[in-house]
């Protein structure tokens, strides 16, 4: 055994560049179960692993990681994210990254992007790797899934940061407390050795791993070939191949993007010939939204899955609160990020054609005849949702999104929504954009008084198809392209593709990407990516509705309206181009002499 200490002290220990220390498995006694009994039991060594895992994140919480800091939503509450949509930030003050709201970034949504948390994972995946790799003990076959799955792990964490930093520290061995204090001062690496070190890791694990899970949410040989898939799209994109500080950390400085989009379109293919995966249709917008919200079905290549008796697989974790966290206020919750303007006129005409203020026809029925998607993930005024709870039911008997104000027969006064900010139920909770989100929420509980069970999906197969019909189209091999980008239109019934209108095929594709893959973590480094945050970054837009008694309206509980639609400015917003990269924080800085700092920050 390479590693004879007692593993919780190993655990324990501090990671690279003295990050904070989490804790280990929850076994007793702790101060007598050695390094050797870990690594000769591998019920121990999957345990160990488990709680790695429970490092791995999800999107859930109020704030989300990323939509409130994108055009695709706006916080209701507030949490820190101002400097980000201003490109104010500093290594001093980097927002929701380092104080995202009332949770701690040690907690799930936030974990993965930590960068103590993730040099604590990443060390306590080294030691993994050090005591497994080739240790007769343990049954073959059990050995190489166990260290599959750390690979993939490492691969994951690393890639975040790459996300956000560009190239990174790149530790493959356990640091040694005590050790000379030079050690854990490692300079960044470059951009092209970090992504090189990170496909290296995938393909390690993909050569272990089989397609089925040793445990739901555990990582597969699909999980493995699709990250690939997502780190090579990644590092075939504008902003590392145009690199425009010429910085080594921040892309590449020679070779050509060419190479690397094909090494992008064959890794998504790859996933794709594993003939395992699948788009289930949705014959309408609920189908859609109760398929999406339960994992994706036969799409569904990596997830987090938590305890219930749910149609999910039972696993892995408690309960969540997210469906009271972003549901209206209305229904007793939190309207935690609500949809923006910018993103609810992204969606389509159900026809294919470009939503637009200008079409009459648009603009006086704005919410008719869009995307099926659309009414998936967005709760507007006038939707017709689900039952109010106990003590609201009696104002709304039918659950009708109430985010307008209405004229009322005999009063001079209009009056408030139920889900508004100046409705009579939790006013301070009210969606400040005029919306709220669907997705995500299950709607078969009562999200102020029931906890949510359904999975957080990591990676799925739309995903991977969009990765593909992006690097073939930047090849000009467009063929290929409108093939993965219509298999993802047509699941919901829109019409396929067929070359340029108005918008490129190119431009095509980035909206499917920002609509399919809506509010699930991609919006805020997609924009990045491609160099296209300048479009993103416009003020946080809203919708005021004032419903207007008309006796050939809309019914709405007792009185029919008609209604009227005023765009708002919510929020403030702005671009700058060091907002491209996050900065590193001072406070690693000042630890380690040896690191770079991204361009624009001091």
């Amino acid at each position: 055994m390479k590693t004879s200490t007692y593993i919780f002290a190993t655990i324990l220990g501090c990671s690279l560049l003295f990050a904070g220390c989490d804790n280990a498995l929850d076994l007793d006694p702790r101060d007598e179960l050695s390094g050797d009994a870990v690594w000769q039991d591998p019920a121990l060594a999957q345990a160990y692993l488990n709680e790695v895992y429970n490092s791995t994140g999800l999107g859930y919480g109020d704030p989300m990681p990323t939509p409130g800091v994108t055009d695709e939503a706006v916080n209701t509450h507030g949490h820190d994210g101002t400097v980000i949509v201003t490109s104010t930030l500093t290594p001093d003050d980097r927002g929701i990254w380092d104080s995202p709201g009332w949770r701690p970034t040690s907690e799930a949504p936030y974990a993965p992007y930590a960068w103590r948390i993730v040099y604590t994972r990443v060390r306590d995946l080294n030691i993994f790797l050090q005591n497994v790799e080739g240790n007769d003990a343990m049954p073959a076959a059990q050995r190489e899934v166990l260290l599959g799955e750390a690979y993939f792990l490492r691969a994951f964490f690393y890639h975040n940061l790459m996300k956000l930093y560009g190239g990174v520290p790149l530790i493959d061995t356990p640091f040694e407390l005590g050790d000379d204090l030079a050690q854990y001062q490692v300079p960044r690496g470059s951009f092209e050795e970090t992504v090189n070190f990170i496909v290296g890791d995938l393909d390690n694990a993909a050569s272990r791993l089989a397609l089925d899970a040793r445990r739901p949410g555990a990582a597969t040989r699909g999980a493995a070939l699709a990250l690939k898939s997502r780190v090579l799209l990644y590092a075939a994109s504008d902003l590392y191949n145009r690199n425009p500080s010429g910085m080594a950390e921040t892309g590449y400085t020679s070779g050509d993007q060419q190479s690397r989009l094909r090494a992008a379109k064959n890794a998504a293919q790859a996933v794709i010939d594993l003939g395992v995966y699948s788009l289930e249709p949705a014959a309408d917008a609920l189908a859609y939204h109760d398929l999406i919200v339960w994992g994706g079905g036969s799409g569904l290549i990596w997830a987090r899955f938590f305890n219930g008796d749910g149609p999910q697989l039972t696993c892995c974790g408690p309960q969540h609160n997210h469906s009271q966290f972003v549901s209206p206020n209305g229904y007793n919750s939190w309207s935690g990020d609500t949809p923006a303007q910018n993103h609810v006129d992204a969606y389509e005409m159900s026809d294919g054609s470009e939503f637009s203020w200008d079409n009459p026809e648009h603009a006086a029925n704005p919410y008719k005849n869009r995307d099926p998607r659309f009414d998936a993930n967005v709760l507007y005024n006038g939707k017709i949702w689900r039952p109010r709870p106990s003590g609201v039911n009696t104002l709304d008997p039918r659950g009708i999104i109430q985010t307008g104000w209405y004229e009322v027969p005999g009063e001079p006064d209009l009056r408030p929504g139920l889900d508004t900010r100046e409705g009579p139920i939790q006013n301070w909770n009210g969606t400040r954009t005029g919306y709220n989100l669907a997705k995500f929420v299950d709607r078969n509980i009562n999200p102020d008084t029931e906890q949510a069970f359904n999975p957080w999906i990591q990676i799925r197969y739309a995903e991977i198809l969009l990765n593909y019909a992006e690097v073939s189209e930047a090849l000009g091999e467009t063929s290929d392209a409108l093939w993965a980008l219509n298999q993802v239109r047509s699941r919901v019934g829109m019409p396929d593709v067929t070359g340029p209108d108005t918008r490129t095929v190119m431009q095509r594709i980035q909206r499917e990407r920002q609509i399919e893959l809506a509010f699930e973590g991609h919006r805020y480094f997609d924009v990045r990516r491609t160099m296209t945050a300048p479009e993103a970054y416009t003020d946080g837009l809203g919708m005021r509705v004032v419903g207007r008694l008309d006796p050939n309206g809309e019914l709405l509980v007792d009185n029919t309206y008609r209604y009227e639609y005023e765009i708002i400015t919510v929020q403030q917003r702005g671009w700058d181009d060091k907002n491209y990269f996050l900065p590193i924080a001072r406070d690693e800085m000042n630890r380690n002499p040896n690191l770079v700092q991204n361009p624009g920050y001091n």
